[in-house]
């Protein structure tokens, strides 16, 4: 069994063991609830609740949980948690059962930093600012409507932290952002509106930015985290990406959509981006599927794995090398039992766009095998490479493309995009033509009916596929 495996299989067991003791414990403490027609000289209790989650927190001990009753709340400033859990004792804050909590952030428009007023939108932080504090669970609580982020979970003193279930919306920045945190769990959220770059955003008379800050759910340099099963869709920018450097993460069961730009991406700024994991995700309707990109000067990016996911209906590319700021290194990346159907269009600005597309020339030790590549517009697989250097170029560089399926060779005639450089159809030997039959492509269910056997290379994979290609086990196998 591999060392990453391995160190995948204790982060998933710590993952369950800490919930188990969440729920062995939270429920031993107190419970104090908010709720609209509260008092915060009241005692919290359900028929005398606080007015506001600020005294809640106060109050809340190792081991107490919030409780949030029904209803939009609109804050004046910040709320970040006063007092942390600890290992047997978290604390939880949460809406009510059956019920939802919205925190509205639309009335806070500065904030005190060094004895100096700041525009909120100038900052990387929440409505919820999750900072200094441990061994804390969020449930089921909406935020909208922020002049900067929805939730910010901020390190370095920052760990033991888990979403669960729940929502941003309207965001000038990050609907959820992880930065330098460590051992932190979003799962079951959801984020809409994110990245909004509205005018409303900015002082009289100052000059919009190009775009808005960050990402929907964005991963700064955490470690040991875990995004699992969110829904980012109708976001202005890119979907969840996992940057600067950030290590040892899983992003996976995921649902992306309705993006302008990629629904996942990869991108080491400020150092050392390495062993994330993506897995089981589903994308459609945006630009490109997943980009792998080292834009930050002095920086590198290793040991990326992308499994058994779904990417349909791309503008651009299901996968793209990117040849976005210093274009430097990555190296150990391996693209397998994928599936990458109807990706690319016609007159994309970034060029020939198809299933797979090797824009940048800036990698080594690159594994592609057991994908599904269905109707890419230009190309199943495309290289800035000329044709007559490809063979040599890929082989110099150890990249290995084999016991893929696809479609068929395009034969289109190119174009230059983006960057100035042409994009060229290349299919590498030991792989297999064909198609599957899905169960229902018409309603999205890529579940192949039948499938050609793989067609075997000999090779072995340092992480090992299905038997089959693409991301699902075909009904007939």
């Amino acid at each position: 069994m591999g060392t990453d495996l391995i160190k995948r299989i204790i982060l998933m067991k710590c993952s369950v063991f800490v919930m188990l003791i969440l729920v062995s414990f939270s429920v031993s403490g107190k419970e104090y609830f908010v709720g609209l027609n509260g008092n915060d000289n009241n005692a919290g209790a359900k028929d005398s609740p606080f007015a506001s989650i600020y005294k809640a927190s106060d109050m809340a001990m190792p081991g107490d949980t919030v409780t949030i009753l029904d209803g939009e709340y609109k804050l004046t400033r910040q709320f970040k948690p006063l007092r942390s859990g600890n290992p047997a004792k978290w604390i939880l804050y949460r809406s009510a059962p059956g019920q939802l909590a919205v925190f509205d952030g639309s009335l806070i428009k500065y904030v005190a930093k060094q004895n100096d007023s700041v525009k909120f939108s100038r900052l990387t932080e929440g409505i919820f600012q999750i900072e200094k504090v441990n061994y804390l669970r969020f449930e089921n609580i909406k935020v909208q409507n922020s002049d900067a982020a929805g939730f910010i979970l901020r390190g370095p003193e920052c760990k033991k932290i888990e979403l669960t279930g729940c929502k941003a919306h309207q965001t000038h920045n990050s609907g959820i952002g992880l930065w330098y945190c460590d051992s932190v769990l979003v799962q079951n959220c959801e984020i809409t509106v994110a990245n909004d770059n509205d005018s409303r955003y900015y002082n009289p008379g100052q000059q919009r930015r190009g775009e808005a800050p960050h990402e929907a759910l964005s991963i700064c340099g955490a470690h040991y985290f875990e995004v699992r099963n969110n829904h980012v869709h109708h976001c202005y920018k890119e979907g969840i990406d996992c940057k600067e450097v950030s290590k040892h993460g899983m992003i996976h069961n995921n649902m992306v959509h309705d993006l302008p730009r990629q629904a996942y991406y990869a991108d080491a700024w400020f150092g050392m981006l390495e062993d994330v994991e993506f897995h089981s995700n589903t994308a459609y309707n945006c630009m490109w599927g997943f980009a792998i990109s080292v834009e930050g000067k002095g920086s590198e990016l290793q040991n990326i794995r992308i499994h058994h996911n779904l990417i349909y209906y791309m503008k651009g590319a299901g996968v793209l090398f990117g040849m976005w700021g210093e274009n430097l290194l990555r190296t150990d990346i391996h693209i397998y039992n994928n599936t990458f159907y109807h990706c690319g269009s016609p007159q994309v600005f970034s060029g020939g766009v198809g299933s797979i597309n090797i824009l940048s020339q800036n990698f080594r030790d690159v594994f592609i095998y057991r994908n599904i590549c269905d109707k890419g517009w230009d190309y199943e697989m495309g290289f800035t490479f000329e044709p007559v250097e490809v063979k040599k170029a890929l082989s110099d560089r150890n990249f290995v493309a084999a016991e893929n399926l696809f479609e068929g060779a395009k034969n289109r005639p190119s174009r230059k995009g983006q960057f100035d450089v042409m994009v060229y159809e290349y299919l590498p030997p030991d792989n297999q033509i064909g198609a599957p039959m899905y169960r229902d492509e018409l309603k999205f269910d890529f579940v192949p009916e039948k499938i050609p056997a793989v067609k075997l290379s000999g090779r072995k994979w340092k992480y090992a596929p299905s038997p089959w290609y693409g991301a699902f086990k075909p009904l007939e196998l």
